[in-house]
């Protein structure tokens, strides 16, 4: 639930909340609603606990205009366009991808530290000084991997590259010498084998499982002789195999077994392994020391890593574009441009540019609100909560982002859902909105009203400090309160309801009273609004006319299209 208001919340059609109410039948809706009430159910619930899922904030909704329909994040797929590493904006192929293990395959690392980038860096003398002798590059340069965000770098390992290319294969020649040595050390019948030779033992262990039990696919499964005795006969007729060659053919092939012994990938943990080495090092170094569980995820190689100063550099993951689609009719509603580089949109509909714009003010606001030029640092004015039974005027204004005139009609049910009924009434439901155009075209057009208008100075004034030049006015039904070149304003009025319910003289049972208790958010008024707009456009040449609420389709030919959405509007918090 937003902390702020007035707010204005679009939902999507998708969910089973969002059911379209027939057109109202009277200039005044909610005073005279003879065909809303009737279906007055199926107006759309604020309050219910799933429309938490289903309200958006209009930046985030994309429109496809194949359906003439909002989508919201349930409502559109994603592919993957290509994979590329966010480091060197080198794009991968991918068929490489699952065989590099989703990472750069280039000289591009992560701190396993910070996950920042490490950069490859030459060492300086005294650097190179601490290294042992039989690790000196013998006057040739010594380069490390380093992170310039926490300062680790790979000699917290005793890692040093003696070129600061082809960092990928001097890591790996150096971990498996590494691990090599470890081996020779110790006894071959309690070697311990690291996790990636022990995947690869068992894997070609079970390969060779596979091809010893499993019985060869019949290559001929549409013959009349594919059967097993039938290619039995022949073989033993024109194939002179003998009678026991034929015998050993038929026998069934063996189970699988598990694996036995190092050598095909078995390993086991007995009571005579001491982590006193361990325990004394934990000791020491203390619970800083050791690693987390992000930092052990962050590779392969420091899946079993217990302290910091073991942990290897982990090669930077790729990332994805991806494109996004309607799940309706496949049609394309967000795509980048095929450059790693770029981040601008080849396609992106949002439902900004296609869709009626709603926001809600209050008429006589009791704060007044200046210019936010003139404040040094903005605060958030104080939400003054509703009264009880006290009538308050709304101005509701709608703004037209489309290039033809739209004709709006608003439709909200006389009570507003939910355990605290309110009272909505919408002076005038349906009215007309211009057409949008340039932003120069508007501001034009405004300076040259106010220029030749009587009031020219009192307007200017009036924009300066928040101050309403028609405060004298009054609101009546039917009547547009007021209108803009592609702006349209209404006013609303709206009673709050009571959290306290009415006196009664029957007793209430524990349910009654357990579901008349108030929970969170019972308390803030919102009121359901459904709009419909209609406008009629000319079709494009070679434009495919497929939307459900379109009639016509030739060429040039004016085709009328309809969008129906509710729109939540959250006015404030009732007063207790």
């Amino acid at each position: 639930m937003t902390t702020s208001f007035p707010s204005t919340h679009y939902a999507c059609p998708c969910s089973d909340l969002t059911s379209a109410p027939p057109p109202p039948s009277s200039k005044r809706a909610s005073i005279q609603p003879t065909s809303f009430q009737v279906n007055e159910e199926q107006a759309f619930n604020p309050h219910s606990p799933r429309a938490d899922y289903t309200l958006y904030p209009l930046d985030h909704l994309l429109f496809c205009d194949e359906c003439d329909e909002i989508r919201c994040p349930r409502c559109w797929t994603e592919e993957v366009l290509y994979w590329y590493c966010p480091h060197c904006l080198f794009e991968v192929p991918s068929s490489a991808v699952k065989g590099d293990g989703n990472r750069c395959s280039r000289s591009c690392y992560d701190c396993p530290s910070c996950t920042s980038p490490l950069a490859v860096t030459q060492i300086s003398q005294r650097d190179e000084a601490l290294l042992r002798p039989s690790d000196a590059a013998g006057g040739n340069e010594t380069y490390v991997l380093q992170c310039h965000y926490c300062d680790w770098s790979t000699l917290e390992i005793n890692v040093h590259f003696n070129k600061p290319t082809k960092i990928t294969e001097q890591l790996v020649k150096q971990r498996k010498s590494r691990t090599s040595g470890s081996k020779e050390n110790v006894s071959s019948e309690k070697a311990a084998i690291t996790h990636d030779d022990a995947f690869a033992n068992l894997t070609n262990f079970y390969e060779d499982q596979l091809n010893e039990t499993v019985e060869p696919q019949n290559a001929y499964p549409g013959s009349p002789y594919s059967s097993p005795a039938n290619l039995a006969r022949i073989m033993n007729i024109y194939g002179g195999l003998s009678h026991n060659a034929l015998k050993k053919t038929r026998e069934k092939p063996q189970p699988m077994r598990e694996a036995r012994g190092h050598a095909e990938g078995q390993t086991s943990f007995s009571a005579n392994d001491s982590d006193t080495g361990i325990i004394q090092r934990l000791q020491s170094f203390g619970w800083d020391a050791t690693t987390t569980s992000e930092q052990c995820l962050s590779a392969p190689v420091n899946n079993d890593t217990r302290f910091t100063d073991d942990l290897w550099p982990s090669a930077t993951r790729l990332r994805t574009r991806r494109a996004k689609r309607c799940k309706s009719c496949r049609h394309i509603i967000a795509r980048q441009e095929p450059k790693v580089g770029s981040m601008r949109y080849k396609i992106r509909l949002l439902a900004m540019n296609y869709i009626p714009r709603l926001s809600i003010r209050p008429l006589n606001p009791t704060v007044t609100t200046t210019n936010p030029a003139f404040h040094l640092r903005p605060d958030m004015p104080e939400q003054e909560k509703l009264q009880p039974h006290q009538t308050k005027q709304y101005v509701l204004t709608i703004r037209n982002p489309l290039f033809e005139t739209v004709k709006i009609t608003l439709a909200t049910p006389t009570t507003t859902p939910g355990k605290v009924a309110s009272r909505v009434t919408i002076l005038c439901p349906s009215f007309t909105v211009g057409p949008a155009g340039e932003v120069w075209d508007e501001a034009l057009s405004a300076s040259t009203q106010s220029a030749s208008s009587d009031g020219g100075r009192k307007a200017a004034m009036a924009s300066l400090t928040g101050s309403s030049e028609s405060s004298d006015r009054q609101p009546e039904a039917g009547k547009i309160w007021e209108k803009t070149r592609n702006s349209t304003s209404v006013v609303v009025e709206i009673i709050p309801g009571s959290l306290r319910p009415p006196p009664s003289i029957v007793p209430k049972t524990e349910e009654e009273l357990a579901d008349a208790e108030l929970k969170e958010d019972d308390d803030v008024l919102e009121v359901p609004v459904y709009v419909r707009a209609e406008w009629e456009t000319e079709v494009k040449p070679g434009e495919t006319v497929q939307g459900r609420k379109e009639v016509g389709g030739m060429a040039g030919e004016k085709v009328r299209k309809e969008v129906g959405y509710w729109v939540a509007l959250g006015i404030g918090r009732i007063a207790g």
